[in-house]
């Protein structure tokens, strides 16, 4: 199944999972369809809900945390697409990328969307050598695919929005980024044809 058929059952099953078959099998009621293919769009329809319940029980939908280094790799092996947030609790960047990053999970349920404290991982945070916070680090079938340290590719301010991350982990394909807005469309509709730069923060990413 697509990664948008995935996520466009998984929010309709979220408003109501009894709703949504009753909606399909009132459409598949239509007399002019023919019965293999009413046979085969609720075949269609019944595997979409298993996968949904699935990925929904492997924490997809969420922005969750590892609790221990132990389960890290099993999080990052087993799926096909995660974002992992390497943080420290008192690090306010750290914080700043949890409000974007929580967004995002539930807007991408086919990825999964996890954070583990670097006070929890110091094997992994030596082996992929962070020393920057926040890290964001990105797997594709367990292996690092791409990595965003620190704000400076969000804009280096911490009022970045949360299309800018978007955008960014869309460039490496971990989330489906195909219906995004380009920058030239968003500026576009804005009432003067541009929009003003953010400012800066004079507060640099935390080394670790």
């Amino acid at each position: 199944m697509s990664a948008g058929a995935t996520t466009e059952i998984a929010q309709i099953m979220r408003e109501d999972e009894t709703l949504a078959e009753e909606q399909l099998l009132a459409e598949l009621e239509n007399e002019e369809i023919p019965a293999e293919i009413r046979e085969a769009r609720m075949a269609e329809f019944k595997q979409l809900t298993k996968n949904y319940k699935d990925m929904t029980e492997k924490q997809h939908g969420c922005y969750s945390e590892v609790m221990e280094e132990k389960d890290f790799l099993k999080v990052t092996t087993e799926e096909e697409k995660c974002i992992m947030h390497f943080f420290h609790p008192d690090f306010r960047r750290c914080a700043i990328m949890d409000t974007h990053l929580k967004k995002l999970a539930e807007k991408y349920f086919e990825t999964r969307f996890s954070k583990i404290s670097v006070e929890k991982a110091k094997f992994f945070v030596n082996k992929l050598k962070i020393q920057v916070l926040p890290a964001v680090i990105c797997f594709k079938n367990g292996v690092v695919a791409d990595r965003i340290i620190g704000f400076e590719e969000l804009g280096n301010t911490d009022s970045f929005q949360t299309i800018t991350l978007e955008r960014r982990l869309a460039k490496c394909g971990v989330i489906d980024g195909s219906g995004l807005e380009s920058e030239e469309d968003i500026k576009k509709k804005s009432i003067f044809g541009f929009r003003g730069t953010d400012k800066q923060d004079s507060d640099s990413e935390d080394d670790w």
